[in-house]
């Protein structure tokens, strides 16, 4: 996908994982108004200036993983 930009609305407290280690799940809308789900995301392992806030707009390359079934 190409670089997306999305309005931040939903941000979980940050879980453990055996897979990634810690995750963070996140949501929102992008600029057209689709939802969209945005997991794994290893936010506390993101640089400062990279980490984001609840209705902060961000810029992402975003990859859609094949064997989630969902939209």
């Amino acid at each position: 996908m190409a670089l997306t930009k999305i309005l931040i609305t939903v941000k979980t407290y940050p879980s453990i994982s055996s897979k990634y280690e810690e995750l963070v799940c996140t949501a929102g809308f992008r600029e057209d108004g689709t939802w969209i789900r945005i997991y794994p995301v290893q936010f506390r392992k993101r640089l400062y200036e990279e980490q984001y806030k609840k209705y902060d707009w961000i810029e992402i390359d975003l990859v859609k993983n094949e064997s989630d079934f969902r939209p």
